[in-house]
């Protein structure tokens, strides 16, 4: 028996660890696609007829970034689980749980998001055949709506890659580099939340932090799927404990 149990304390990180770092690589594809329409040629994303011709010559790719998001949302969906079971074993389990819910909301609101991006497409180039004024107006409600959506999975992942720092530092359960890298969701966090407000100082060097946070941020998650993968502090301590289930 505890050599069954030591096996899931060893397959627990590992699971964390993977589905995070696949969320983190899927989220720098969903970060290219995004940078598709200026690529190809459409340079002001702004205008809604200029949109509407992209979606038109190329509707693979609002399907692609679709199925992109959805896979966002489910290994996100699993690596929060996976780590609120990690990390528990020495953190307050009030804050574990608090800090995964903010992740599965995250989850959700990629998932809603996925499939509103696949699904948008067809009513979109259905009104635009009737009326062009008409596809242009049903782009912009499916921008604002999609932009929401989005902004708000990310507004949810900062707080759960933030919360997770501030545990992980507290606890130890987490490296000080990789909590220290959790800058970056923290940054990111500030941005979205003061530039709506027009409270963020002007200036090109904040506009380049708040910038390259966005990266920043999907590489605090790679990071952190690394860490999970080879093992954390805790988990290790874990694996060796007979009390915790571990092998020995």
């Amino acid at each position: 028996m505890a050599s069954d149990l030591g096996g899931v304390a060893r397959l627990h990180p590992r699971v964390a660890g993977v589905s995070t770092i696949v969320f983190a690589v899927a989220g720098l594809a969903w970060f290219v696609l995004e940078t598709t329409p200026p690529r190809l040629g459409f340079e002001d994303t702004d205008n809604p007829a200029l949109m509407v011709q992209f979606v038109r010559e190329h509707p693979d790719i609002p399907i692609f970034t679709g199925l992109v998001l959805l896979a966002m949302a489910l290994s996100l969906l699993l690596a929060v689980l996976a780590v609120a079971d990690v990390d528990g074993s020495r953190s307050d389990r009030l804050a574990i749980g608090s800090v995964a819910t903010l992740g599965l909301f995250a989850a959700a609101f990629y998932l809603v998001a996925g499939a509103f991006r696949i699904g948008a497409s067809g009513p979109l180039l259905h009104f635009a055949g009737l009326d062009e004024t008409w596809g242009n107006a049903a782009y912009v409600v499916a921008q604002a709506a999609g932009q929401a959506l989005l902004i708000s999975g990310i507004v949810a992942l900062c707080l759960w890659a933030v919360g997770l720092s501030l545990i992980g530092a507290r606890a130890r359960d987490l490296p000080m580099w990789l909590c220290a890298l959790g800058a970056f969701p923290a940054i990111r966090l500030l941005t979205g939340i003061l530039g709506p407000l027009g409270l963020l100082p002007s200036g090109e060097l904040f506009w380049l932090v708040s910038m390259v946070s966005i990266p920043g941020t999907l590489i605090w998650c790679l990071a952190l799927g690394f860490v999970l993968v080879r093992g954390t502090p805790a988990t290790a301590a874990a694996r060796l404990d007979p009390a915790t289930g571990g092998a020995t």
